[in-house]
């Protein structure tokens, strides 16, 4: 048995997973990232420690965390985590606890389950990407995760999109106009938002606590402001991608991520972007794929990444 932790901006996900890729039993509670770095740490050893309690016979530890992690489990740093810069989260862990321990970011991990288990299964190249609170990537290479020169590769969601955008207040620089910051959560209600001031009878106006799934339910009863607003993100997703295909030289995204699972609008409005804007070779090929295992694959792929190290 192998304990799998999903480090997520609203939500630490964690199960407890056979080496075939069968969960056992899996469990989430709330990340609280407000509360810094030793607080997230702290409850990530708790969560093991309990584990290992009820599950004694689990012999290694896979975590996935969105951010930048080099190949000595150190998140070098950790966008929508305040202040999560060089923390050496596997020391911190392997320090407490006698299993081996291997760290990656989130969406590598989430690759890596539907790499070796899902969508992307004898498949040897695809650009994964997700699609919640921020947007995250991977790059698959001759079926590899394809990390770059110190494990950063992959990060899709800081392709710039609007180059004179001016940095969020409170963020710095390489955050100003990049795709996370309109195709994220909060970016696709911002704009929804900015959609239904349009449109003074738009069911959007009927929620206190406008989220997604609101957008997305008010897509399907042809609500013009929601249709305006996935039909927007689509496009906004789909120029990044083709960028990205056009760079890497791929042709399958598979998508996966909470928001992936909305109204089909949204990535069918991603694809026909891509169909326009990337190159010919690319563009007549292209295909997007979700993710087989959504909300498990960052568990599952954690899992699967620390069984590598009992081989």
């Amino acid at each position: 048995m192998i304990i799998g932790i999903d480090v997520g901006g609203t939500h630490i996900k964690f199960a407890v997973i056979t080496q075939e890729g069968t969960i056992l039993y899996q469990n989430s509670v709330l990340t609280e990232v407000e509360k810094g770095p030793d607080f997230v740490m702290e409850s990530i050893a708790s969560i093991i420690s309990d584990l290992r309690t009820d599950f004694p016979d689990a012999i290694a530890i896979g975590l996935g965390v969105p951010g930048v992690v080099s190949d000595k489990g150190v998140v070098r740093v950790a966008p929508n985590f305040p202040n999560w810069i060089n923390i050496h989260l596997k020391d911190y862990l392997e320090e407490r606890f006698p299993l081996p321990v291997a760290i990656d970011n989130d969406a590598n991990v989430a690759a890596f389950a539907e790499a070796e288990l899902g969508a992307g299964k004898n498949q040897q190249n695809f650009l994964f990407i997700t699609l919640g609170t921020g947007v995250g990537g991977c790059i698959i290479s001759n079926g590899r995760i394809f990390r770059g020169a110190t494990g950063g590769a992959g990060e899709v969601g800081h392709i710039i999109i609007h180059e004179t955008d001016i940095p969020p207040i409170g963020k710095q620089s390489y955050r100003a106009g990049v795709l996370e910051e309109y195709v994220g959560r909060l970016g696709i209600i911002e704009l929804a938002k900015h959609y239904a001031s349009e449109f003074p009878n738009s069911i959007l106006h009927t929620h206190d606590n406008l989220d997604v799934h609101h957008i997305s339910s008010a897509v399907a009863e042809r609500d013009t402001a929601a249709i305006k607003c996935f039909t927007r993100t689509g496009e906004l997703l789909g120029t990044a991608m083709s960028t990205a295909l056009n760079i890497l030289d791929l042709r399958l995204i598979i998508a996966g991520g909470g928001i992936s699972k909305s109204h089909p609008l949204l990535l069918q409005t991603t694809l026909q972007t891509i169909q326009r804007r990337a190159l010919p070779t690319i563009s007549s090929e292209v295909e997007i794929r979700l993710a087989h295992f959504s909300n498990d694959a960052g568990i599952l792929g954690a899992a699967m990444l620390a069984k590598q190290l009992l081989q």
